[in-house]
């Protein structure tokens, strides 16, 4: 039964791959909006964010303080940074309480949407079809996907 599944599973990949590379590739204008950079981080803004929402709620004096620390960042750096993720939406800072606006979770489910977005024209099945073709899936990990898969449905 399990390699019936296994070969079930193989055939619909292989069948997601297919259609994945006969659709027409969009330039990369057409795939990065304005919306797309909201979730762009670099590594030291990743840094700075993983600080916030450790840390959150924390005065901004504190996170002035931490950024000095973890970063060896001056006041000024650590205010650009933060107001350049505050206008992305990320985080606010009101009356000198930074709190986060989109948790770490929802940050990278919303990274993650974005990257199937972007790489797979939105198409799911794609994205699994083109990490099972490098990684084969376990037995279990199938029954979770199959698993998540069925929830979803019976939540429609």
């Amino acid at each position: 039964m399990e390699d019936m599944e296994e070969k079930h599973f193989m055939e619909e990949r292989n069948s997601v791959e297919e259609k994945h590379s006969t659709k027409e590739k969009q330039s990369m204008e057409e795939r990065h909006s304005v919306e797309d950079t909201k979730l762009d981080l670099g590594v030291v803004e990743s840094r700075f964010a993983d600080i916030i929402w450790r840390q959150e709620p924390l005065s901004s004096g504190e996170l002035v303080k931490l950024c000095g620390e973890e970063l060896g960042w001056k006041k000024s750096t650590t205010y650009t940074v933060l107001k350049k993720l505050c206008d992305r939406g990320i985080f606010q800072n009101q009356d000198g309480q930074v709190t986060s606006l989109m948790s770490r979770q929802e940050f990278h489910a919303a990274q993650s949407r974005k990257f199937v977005e972007d790489t797979f024209q939105g198409s799911l099945p794609a994205f699994i079809a083109a990490f099972a073709s490098r990684k084969r899936l376990s037995r279990e990990e199938i029954r979770e996907i199959r698993s998540m898969i069925d929830s979803y449905e019976e939540g429609r």
